[in-house]
């Protein structure tokens, strides 16, 4: 069987995602992928939370040594030059590893696949572990091809996180990181098995923004309540 050709959308920068991403088609024996680095942008006063739950700490290893070390192919690249770049290389897939809001023009484009750590549509936006503990809605993951409508686009597979009784906030949001990074994986096997994916549009579910402290400070409390819910036998 010939090995699909597979673009990685990443960042100039040490990335944990994006290494993990890589590590994975590694160990599933992709071989023909090519990462596209965007600039990393630093904000001058990035938001701190008070419960960090996503998994961030990166190997200190330079994205074009690391894609060397793997024997995959590097390249870096603009939110401007990119559309440009993935026209030339004729990719069977893309995947989103790290990037932020990408231009239309690439959208539409492409067909972008990402992984959402939530349930779409109920839980779009940013922070979509923690707001849907707050609102009492199932913890998932998405993945999906990318549209112009933050958190839409068109569905290829979503799975609820397991929750047992014995969990902690924290082990439930590795979990979820686990399962982001298996599912995007896993997509490139389901999207040529399937015909039908189901679009992902909605004006009932808004966007949610970054979880403002005053509500995330009943964030482990309200857990512990959400558990006893959802807590698998």
């Amino acid at each position: 069987m010939q090995q699909p050709k597979i673009a990685v959308i990443t960042y100039n920068t040490p990335h944990r995602k994006s290494q993990d991403v890589l590590f994975q088609l590694k160990a599933k024996n992709y071989h023909d992928v090519h990462a596209f680095a965007l600039p990393f942008v630093h904000r001058e006063n990035p938001f701190k939370p008070l419960y960090q739950h996503r998994p961030s700490k990166a190997i200190d290893v330079k994205p074009n040594t690391l894609c060397e070390n793997l024997g995959y192919t590097f390249e870096t690249t603009t939110a401007e030059t990119l559309n440009k770049q993935l026209n030339e290389l004729k990719a069977d897939f893309v995947i989103i590893a790290g990037a932020g809001l990408l231009p239309d023009e690439l959208v539409l484009n492409h067909r972008l696949i990402n992984a959402h750590p939530g349930y779409l549509p109920f839980t779009r936006g940013l922070d979509s572990l923690k707001w849907a503990i707050m609102k009492n809605e199932r913890i998932g993951i998405t993945t999906h091809f990318v549209d112009t409508e933050a958190d839409a686009g068109f569905l290829i597979d979503q799975q609820y996180v397991p929750i047992y009784a014995n969990d902690t906030f924290h082990s439930v949001a590795y979990r979820q990181y686990e399962m982001e990074i298996e599912m995007l994986i896993e997509a490139l096997d389901l999207i040529p098995k399937r015909n039908d994916f189901p679009s992902l549009a909605t004006t009932k579910y808004e966007a949610t923004r970054r979880m403002p402290k005053a509500i995330e400070e009943n964030l482990m409390k309200t857990f512990e309540l959400y558990k006893s819910r959802f807590a698998e036998a």
